[in-house]
């Protein structure tokens, strides 16, 4: 009776520790999710005037948009050298997204749309390191021209492309797709 229970015990114990060792070797595909991000900050300096520098922020990108200083003030005719910079606030400490959308720059793209094509003119500097028929734009930085006197936005999309860039807007879906106020004086 004794080796029975004996048995039993063995036979359980070897059942829970295969159980376990499933568990702990079940392999999980790993996933290549969309950045989570809370704030979007355009960063423009005019070309002929360094002391000219114009910046617009949208907070609370993931709950509602904050756009109070959003609005892009820019001088008519004017061209600015650009940037972007992203942020995850939720992480302690913040999170710069910049810098992990610049490590996967072969998965991301930046598209800048004025709301009419006469407001603005945008020309992305950078480019990933996609083999050919890459490289690809990014959009981390940019020129941007202003138009004459008027007013209408900037949308701002940052495309989630992985395994799928090739140059265009359509793969992927979007990490942001945010509106930018434009005032152009």
């Amino acid at each position: 009776m004794q080796s029975v229970r004996k048995s039993l015990w063995i036979v359980l114990a070897v059942s829970f520790l295969a159980g376990a060792c499933t568990n702990e070797e079940q392999n999980v595909a790993p996933t290549d999710d969309n950045e989570a991000l809370t704030t979007a900050t355009l960063s423009l300096t005019n070309t002929a005037n360094a002391q000219d520098v114009v910046t617009a922020t949208i907070e609370n990108l993931n709950t509602t948009p904050d756009v109070s200083k959003a609005t892009l003030n820019l001088k008519a005719n004017a061209t600015y050298s650009g940037a972007i910079q992203l942020y995850d606030k939720t992480q302690t400490p913040t999170l710069n997204a910049t810098e992990e959308i610049r490590e996967k720059a072969n998965e991301h793209l930046f598209v800048y749309t004025p709301s009419t094509s006469s407001l603005l003119t945008m020309t992305i500097t950078d480019k990933d390191t996609n083999p050919a028929p890459g490289p690809y734009p990014i959009g981390l930085t940019f020129s941007l021209k202003a138009g004459p006197a008027a007013t209408g936005s900037l949308k701002v999309q940052l495309r989630h492309q992985p395994n799928a860039k090739n140059g265009t807007t359509t793969p992927g879906t979007d990490d942001l797709n945010v509106d930018f106020p434009v005032v152009i004086l």
